[in-house]
This record gives C-alpha cells, structure tokens and sequence, in this order.
C-alpha cells in the first residue's frame, strides 16, 4: 500500500477515475512499453474543479516542497515558450512580412496559403505585425487586405469590395419604349 502523501494521493486520483480513462491510460502505458504507437490518445485532463480549490491545493504541495527543502513548483497557466518556438515564430513573422510587402494587398485566407501555414497562424502573424507598424490593413472584414503600406491596401480593399459577387442584380421590367422614350427626352430639341 502506499506510504508516502504523493503515492497516497495518486491512489485517490485512480480510484476517482472513470473506467474509460483508467483503460486508455494502461492501453497507452502498454503501448509506450512495447514500443508500438498507443491506441488510445491520454484522456484530457478535466477543468471540474473550481479556481479557488485548485488554488488551495497548489498552496498545500507548494508547502510540501518547502517542506523537503524543493524549489516551490511555478503557479499553472500559460507554458513558457522555447527559443526554438520563438525562432520559428519569427521566421514565420519574417515569411508573412516578406509576402505581403511584395503583393499589391493580400487577404488572409491568401497569405496562409501562399505561406503554407494554418489561417489561425497567419490571422495572429497578421495582426502582431499590424500593430507592430510592419504591414497595414485595408478594408475589414471579408474585405480585409494587407500590404506595405496604407495606400496600397487601402486600394486593394477598394478593388476587393467593387469586385465581390454579390446577389445578382434584379432587372426591373420596363414600360413599353421606355427606352426610346428616355433617350428622346434626353435629346437637346432642335
């Protein structure tokens, strides 16, 4: 049986699984020991309790580690990123930058394709090199175009919203000679 408080508290944790999650994390341990790809991905961990209980809990195993002379652990939330994340994050800033700088205004449905990324990466490259100055947008929404500088987008946009197809336009029937009639009246009289 478990002596220590940390094995104690994994047995709580385990009894307090459902049986799905208990079967995916020994289908997927197994996996992991013979060397074969898992068959089942770990279950997500599940956000049931609230912030101020995981906050107690947090305080009690920061308390622990003080306890055995440990460096307290860092509070959860956002993970730090690596250089390697950062490098290639800017080599994908530098890519976008590079290809809107030399269109004459791009959407950023046209941007993630040309750069081979998702949209959700390059809406977010989009928009940080925008507020870095870097590019400028032109239009919004489904409008929306991006280039060099503020003139050039602003066109692109233009040149975007005067060729988008829209509804058809509805013909309204005419009177009869109606046309030749206009044009008469038109006519300086002589």
């Amino acid at each position: 049986m478990a002596t220590d408080a940390f094995s104690q508290q994994i047995v709580n944790l385990v009894r307090k699984m459902p049986d799905e999650a208990i079967l995916a994390l020994v289908k997927n341990q197994l996996g992991a020991v013979t060397g074969e790809t898992p068959l089942v991905p770990p279950p997500a961990p599940r956000r049931s309790r609230s912030r101020a209980r995981a906050g107690a809990v947090q305080s009690k195993t920061s308390s622990v580690a003080a306890k055995r002379g440990a460096a307290p652990k860092r509070r959860p939330g956002r993970p730090r990123k690596s250089p390697a994340a950062s490098a290639e994050r800017q080599e994908t800033l530098e890519a976008v930058e590079r290809l809107v700088k030399a269109s004459s205004g791009m959407s950023a449905s046209e941007v993630a394709k040309q750069a081979g990324i998702p949209q959700t990466r390059a809406a977010a490259a989009l928009k940080e090199l925008k507020l870095e100055k870097r590019i400028f947008q032109g239009g919004d929404r489904r409008f929306a175009r991006y280039a060099g500088d503020a003139k050039t987008a602003e066109q692109a946009s233009a040149n975007a919203r005067k060729n988008a197809a829209g509804p058809a336009p509805v013909k309204k029937p005419s009177a009869k000679g109606g046309k030749k009639r206009a044009v008469q009246a038109a006519a300086p009289a002589k």
